[in-house]
């Protein structure tokens, strides 16, 4: 592949994009600019470029490795990769662990407060209006972006490589404090993980002092701007090193228990349940009502946390031990 010969597609924020002689493979560079508040401010960041392109390639492959699809191919220079031509979802996907952003403006929570647990959430990919927060109805009803088993993948997806990441990066001294994530389908249609993963995308902090090393320290005007992503580059390399065939999901491996219970819904009717209730009665027992007949699937599970074990369980009570639309499902785990 002549990467010479590619000519240029189009160029975003801190990205251009070029074609190659693939047609279904394309050339990310990755430039210096630094824009925040939807490009109401912007600024160079010495190196950034390069910073995030190899960020993003150690963290990609460390997706791959955990099983996760992603676009990238190969890194190619210190500012390029090679990704997969992938059509977008207008979808920008926000994790989020720790409370900071404009989940404090809007909510009025007070930053750095952990959260009960993730959350993930949609805003529209559109600059113009200003990246709205939607919700599932304006997603699937006004939009008419995408479908509710889409959501239901995208959000399990992002919130199995939250899992990956917080793991990962604790490791490194590092809070994933939030994150943002896009999808796109490949020409096989297959829906796979895109853009970059970068302190540009992501909210870091160290983990014992709370310092801020990603973007927000160019937003917030916090100074040593080009330190804090040459400090991560270092960590994020550090941890690959140390395992270079680093596996999220078997790190550390251990074998959980797993009891997942499953029951009809409460307004759905139950026949099996109705018919012991009738004959429980008839024995006496008239002091029962609402007898519901489930099912009950015990296991064991093997894997690096049982943050990420409890992730793919409930994927698999979503796809095959349980029908969400008439059941409701409980998930233990020791």
């Amino acid at each position: 592949m002549s990467i010479a010969t590619s000519k240029p597609l189009y160029s975003g924020k801190a990205k251009d994009i070029f074609e190659t002689e693939d047609p279904n493979i394309l050339r990310a560079y990755f430039r210096d600019s630094a824009t925040a508040f939807n490009a109401q401010k912007k600024g160079e960041i010495q190196d950034k470029g390069k910073v995030n392109a190899t960020i993003s390639a150690l963290l990609f492959q460390l997706l791959e490795q955990s099983k996760i699809k992603t676009h990238f191919v190969k890194q190619i220079s210190d500012r390029e990769l090679l990704v997969k031509k992938v059509s977008i979802i207008p979808l920008e996907i926000i994790v989020r662990n720790i409370a900071a952003g404009s989940l404090c403006k809007r909510l009025g929570i007070k930053e750095g407060k952990l959260l009960k647990e993730p959350i993930a959430e949609f805003s529209y990919k559109n600059d113009t209006l200003g990246d709205p927060l939607l919700t599932r109805k304006y997603i699937t009803s006004a939009l008419e972006i995408t479908n509710n088993e889409t959501i239901d993948y995208l959000i399990s997806e992002s919130l199995k490589i939250n899992e990956i990441f917080k793991q990962f990066f604790l490791g490194i001294g590092i809070k994933v404090v939030d994150f943002k994530l896009e999808f796109g389908y490949d020409k096989d249609k297959n829906l796979i993980l895109a853009d970059e993963l970068s302190p540009d995308n992501f909210r870091f902090w160290d983990a014992k002092t709370n310092e801020k090393l990603d973007k927000d320290r160019f937003r917030e005007d916090l100074g040593n701007v080009e330190g804090a992503y040459q400090e991560m580059l270092k960590r994020v390399k550090e941890g690959t090193k140390q395992d270079h065939k680093f596996q999220a999901s078997t790190l550390n491996a251990q074998s959980f228990k797993v009891r997942v219970q499953v029951l009809p819904k409460q307004d759905i009717l139950d026949p099996q349940g109705q018919a012991v209730e009738k004959a429980l009665k008839s024995l006496g027992f008239t002091e029962i009502k609402d007898v519901k007949i489930g099912k009950e699937v015990v296991f064991e599970i093997k894997n690096g946390s049982k943050d990420i074990a409890k992730s793919q369980v409930k994927e698999m009570c979503e796809k095959l031990l349980a029908n969400p639309v008439i059941e409701d499902y409980k998930i233990d785990i020791n």
